[in-house]
């Protein structure tokens, strides 16, 4: 799975609520949908979509 990531674990790791996270997939945050046999296809997201998506990337550009 690499860098993705569930709901749950995104909620945790960015200190909101699940239904947080479910809101900033209604509203556009990019994910895939995970199956595997004999669980519940569930959506997985890349930690960095998140990062870009909530514009927290750390840039080192200096402005003129």
């Amino acid at each position: 799975m690499g860098d993705k990531k569930t709901v749950s674990e995104i909620a945790l790791l960015f200190g909101v609520t699940e239904m947080g996270v479910r809101y900033w997939l209604n509203k556009g945050l990019p994910c895939e949908i995970e199956k595997v046999i004999g669980v519940k296809p569930r959506k997985v997201i890349s930690v960095k979509d998140v990062e870009t998506f909530l514009k927290l990337g750390i840039t080192n550009e200096k402005k003129a």
